[in-house]
């Protein structure tokens, strides 16, 4: 027993003096715009300048604290050979009252290879997209272990903030607006970006690179060549207005060449495009995206569809992605050929574009299709199951490859009629074409859902979505226990909840649209 209390003394001795190591080795570094550079950088005598900071070798667990509304200009700059640890990283923030800011002027505002970082509390400004800035407002290269969170990113050419070739970090309440690319981009080589987390941020008015006249600008949230991504409750509006060219355009949250990424409880509206071009849509799973997912998510007033499956030229085969439980809401209100979904292959090879998973979404439109399949748009064991679908005129439009339509309700915006690919009604393409029928009957239907209404969809807060009541079913609404057993027919094992929380019916026919009612 005796031996026993020395062996649990000796251990509490270890943590103390683990610990006392630890606090020893955690310099705090102040920085104050009525400081010096001469002075030892303590609270009572802080620092003047970013400078002064950047001579200083950070080592694990050292914290820099800017003075709370004051604003330093420069680049702060964060070697990789002074990283943190797991246990000790660096942290950099604000101190006193209010929030510091970095102005990086015409450059970066903060320059990370380091590991094991945080930023929090420090916003950081540029000079403006078009006033001289022509670069990134925070870019991290190659790095593990950083977090950035609660910054206001503004005034950069390219984007708010940039990851590119990082692990394991994460993008936390972060507002990113007025820049030119992008708002929030991860992006990688060959060596990709994994393992990344973008969380409850806002990207807004980030309107278009005036420099770049060759590929798109002007994007939200984009995610490119990179592994396992979580995007969750974000918000993206009003970006991609000021593109300096027609072409392929931005989109409020998207990603491409990207593996393992998921969109949920997000929220993108009235983003847009340059007058003529292409894209400006809410959400996008885009060229050689695989095992990817858009859920849980509301699109409504882009300028482009809702939601885009796209594939283009050279781009890595697409393949085994879905979108469900969402909801689009009149999108495509200016571009040429949109749609609340839109799908688009360059490829002339429809195994480029393959197992896409399109099931319990809604979508209403009174102004473009709900789907439109666009002249080049082959595909092959695509699946719309247990969507409702409500439009005007033609409600599924262009051409036929491998898709299946398959459980779908199909109903007209009030006062209009809806036809199917120049059909004039749902039995008459189904029995043309087999669309819509199993086993020879016909298991789409071609009735009102009986929805509580109105379709209300101006919210801007992602915590808020389930407040979307009216697109809710009625009580007695048609349509209950119409949905089809996705899992048996196309083995696609189905959401454990509904877009409100509800548990659905895995297994087993479910409610068509976002709402399981029982």
């Amino acid at each position: 027993m005796k031996n026993r209390y020395i062996i649990l003394f000796a251990f509490c001795i270890c943590l103390f003096v683990i610990h006392f190591v630890q606090a020893q080795n955690s310099i705090s570094y102040y920085v104050s715009v009525k400081g010096k550079d001469t002075n030892p950088g303590t609270k009572a005598k802080p620092f003047k300048t970013i400078e002064k900071i950047n001579g200083i070798h950070l080592k694990p667990g050292s914290f820099v604290f800017l003075e709370g509304g004051a604003s330093f200009s420069g680049t702060l700059i964060l070697n990789s050979d002074e990283s943190g640890t797991k246990e000790n990283p660096i942290l950099i923030s604000s101190y006193g009252k209010g929030i510091a800011q970095i102005n990086g002027n015409l450059k970066e505002a903060i320059l990370i290879k380091s590991n094991y970082l945080t930023i929090k509390n420090i916003n950081v400004k540029g000079a403006g997209r078009k006033d001289g800035n022509t670069t990134n407002g925070i870019f991290v290269e190659s790095a593990n272990g950083v977090i950035i969170e609660k910054v206001i990113t503004e005034g950069f050419q390219k984007s708010g903030i940039e990851l590119n070739n990082c692990r394991n970090s994460q993008i936390l309440k972060v507002y990113a607006k007025d820049n030119g690319f992008c708002g929030i981009c991860v992006s990688g080589t060959r060596a990709k970006s994994r393992n990344i987390l973008i969380k409850d941020c806002k990207a807004d008015n980030n309107a278009g690179d005036p420099t770049n006249l060759t590929n798109h600008s002007g994007n939200g949230i984009l995610v490119g060549c990179s592994d396992s991504v979580l995007i969750d409750h974000c918000t993206a509006t009003n970006n991609g207005w000021d593109m300096p060219r027609k072409g392929n355009g931005p989109v409020g949250i998207w990603a491409y060449e990207s593996d393992h990424v998921i969109i949920q409880y997000c929220i993108a509206y009235g983003n847009k495009t340059q007058e003529g071009a292409s894209d400006g849509g809410g959400f996008d799973l885009d060229g050689g995206m695989t095992n990817s997912m858009i859920q849980y998510c509301l699109s409504y007033d882009n300028q482009g569809s809702g939601y885009g499956l796209f594939q283009y030229w050279g781009a890595s085969k697409w393949v085994n992605n879905a979108v469900r439980y969402c909801i689009s809401v009149n999108d495509g209100q200016k571009t040429s050929g949109a749609a609340g979904f839109l799908i688009w292959n360059s490829s002339t090879d429809s195994t480029d574009l393959s197992k896409g998973q399109v099931y319990n979404n809604f979508v209403y439109n009174d102004v473009v299709p709900a789907v439109r399949f666009d002249a080049q748009s082959k595909n092959s064991k695509f699946i719309f199951s247990n969507n409702i679908f409500i439009g005007k005129d033609e409600v599924v439009s262009g051409p036929t490859s491998g898709e299946t339509f398959l459980g779908n309700i199909w109903w007209n915006v009030k006062g209009n009629t809806i036809k199917f690919r120049g059909y004039d009604n749902l039995a008459d393409w189904a029995n043309a074409t087999g669309q819509e029928k199993l086993e020879g009957k016909i298991r789409g239907a071609q009735i009102d859902p009986l929805l509580k209404g109105p379709f209300i969809t101006h919210i801007i807060d992602p915590y808020q979505l389930n407040s979307l009541a009216g697109f809710k079913l009625q009580n007695d609404s048609p349509v209950i226990d119409l949905g089809i057993d996705i899992k048996a027919l196309y083995n696609i094992v189905n959401a454990p909840n509904d877009f409100y929380g509800n548990p659905s019916l895995i297994g087993s026919a479910t409610e068509p649209g976002i709402h399981e009612l029982k």
